[in-house]
């Protein structure tokens, strides 16, 4: 479950199905998977992310995806 505090800071992102976080040693960034399929939308979008037309409610990722070096 997100915080308020990441749903302050990251937007959208923090409730969307299609949001992934990826963690490196020392920050964590969020990976849109729209992206994989339509490259109109970006892979690391700028935060917090207000509009977004591919936004779909649900449960974001929250670290499925790790740094290759982690």
């Amino acid at each position: 479950m997100e915080s308020e505090a990441d749903t302050r800071w990251v937007g959208l992102c923090a409730t969307c199905r299609h949001a992934r976080t990826v963690e490196s040693r020392t920050t964590v960034f969020w990976l849109c998977e729209r992206s994989l399929t339509d490259p109109s939308f970006e892979k690391y979008p700028r935060l917090p992310m207000m509009k977004c037309r591919g936004y779909e409610p649900g449960e974001a990722g929250g670290g499925g995806l790790e740094h290759p070096g982690s």
